[in-house]
């Protein structure tokens, strides 16, 4: 507690408004103990978001009693009216009152601070970005930041993803999009190296080593050479070169991932070093997304890897007809989201737009306007996509 010593003879009592944005309407009773929050808004903001901001108030800021009332959007008389009433029965009850004004739109900013020298309460207001308490106490006869206690309620990404009225499924997650040990660890960063070296063909090899170099049940592949080069001359996806090929090959060989690589007297044969590798190399853009999870993860609150959003936050089961995205990768950094989609080789024109409208409306829906969005590739874009990119607050970052 710092030293200071707490005032715990009236309760704690916070105003504010009830913004469209989650966090806004959290952060305070994140940051310091709160007995009841009264939320002021228009009707239709207090009947969207009023059943995922109580629950999450009563569930994780330990907040007794949540209170929403209906402001008028054009009458500041009526606002003031309304706000009256809910100050004067707080005082009756001999509760200490402080006015949180983060996000808040003109009106209510009007009504606060015509209030707050009514009534001699103290302003605040977060900025949520840093988590910095700026404090407006001219007048005041309190201050939030010494006569409240403080709480530190951290944030994970099954919490933010709830406060945003969606939920991770878990179930859906794949085995394949996870990081089991140190050792795992050193073959994606292995595979990693090799996949910059030839990115512009890792999404064709790896699509030829799904059509066409199956393992048996120990692992192992053995192809005849002939077989494997009457494939790739009849492979519709211009991966035909045999030295291309075999330098892949025997890139992965020096990289520990695939055993025994022999390229030779008219065979091919070569072992997958486990059954995660196998996946890996089977589905092109996995590595790329395994090696951005590993790079965030240094740096994160919490990362996950393969994340599916359930949209409306109520999981369904088989068949329930479950709506769903996937994002690639999710990372937290305090209470900003960070949104991240990977996409390895070359993309047409429409598939860089599609990428782009895809991080958006997940970060928007998942996240809102706190929420960061990463775009990770291989290969370079134009700078008209660029521009575009921009101009939708996406962050491009091309890996070589």
């Amino acid at each position: 507690m710092h030293g200071t010593e707490w005032r715990n003879d009236s309760m704690v009592v916070v105003f504010e408004f009830l913004s469209e944005e989650p966090i806004e309407n959290l952060i305070t009773c994140m940051n310091f103990k709160v007995d009841k929050l009264v939320l002021f808004g228009n009707y239709d903001r207090v009947a969207s978001q009023k059943e995922k901001t109580e629950c999450f108030l009563k569930r994780y800021c330990g907040v007794k009693d949540v209170l929403f009332r209906v402001l008028s959007e054009k009458d500041l008389q009526s606002v003031l009216s309304v706000m009256r009433q809910e100050i004067e029965a707080a005082l009756k009850q001999n509760a200490e009152l402080y006015f949180d004004i983060t996000g808040g739109e003109s009106l209510m900013l009007v009504a606060f601070g015509m209030l707050s020298k009514e009534y001699k309460t103290p302003i605040h207001l977060y900025d949520v970005s840093k988590c910095k308490l700026i404090e407006l106490n001219e007048g005041a006869d309190k201050n939030l930041s010494k006569d409240v206690e403080q709480q530190k309620i951290e944030l994970n990404l099954e919490a933010v993803i709830e406060m945003h009225g969606g939920k991770i499924n878990d179930s859906l997650h794949k085995e394949t999009k996870t990081v089991a040990n140190a050792d795992a660890e050193k073959d994606i960063l292995g595979i990693w190296e090799v996949m910059k070296r030839y990115s512009a063909s890792w999404n064709l090899f790896s699509q030829f080593m799904r059509d066409h170099m199956q393992a048996d049940e120990n692992g192992e592949v053995i192809r005849k050479e002939a077989t494997v080069l009457q494939a790739l001359k009849a492979s519709p996806s211009n991966f035909s070169s045999v030295s291309l090929l075999n330098q892949i090959l025997d890139a992965l060989g020096e990289a520990g991932v695939l055993l025994d690589v022999v390229h030779a007297a008219g065979m091919y044969r070569f072992s997958f070093k486990n059954r995660a590798i196998k996946s890996y190399l089977w589905d092109g853009g996995s590595v790329l997304e395994l090696y951005t999870y590993l790079r965030e993860r240094k740096s994160a609150t919490e990362c996950q890897v393969g994340v599916y959003l359930d949209w409306d936050g109520v999981l369904h089961g088989p068949g329930g007809g479950d709506v769903f995205n996937e994002i690639d990768v999710l990372a937290l950094h305090g209470y900003i989201p960070t949104f991240i989609s990977c996409k390895s080789g070359n993309m047409s024109p429409q598939q860089i737009l599609h990428s782009f409208y895809e991080l958006d409306t997940v970060a928007n829906r998942f996240g809102g306007k706190y929420a960061k969005r990463l775009l990770v590739l291989t290969m370079e874009l134009t700078k008209v996509y660029q521009d575009r990119a921009k101009e939708m607050r996406i962050e491009l970052r091309f890996e070589k």
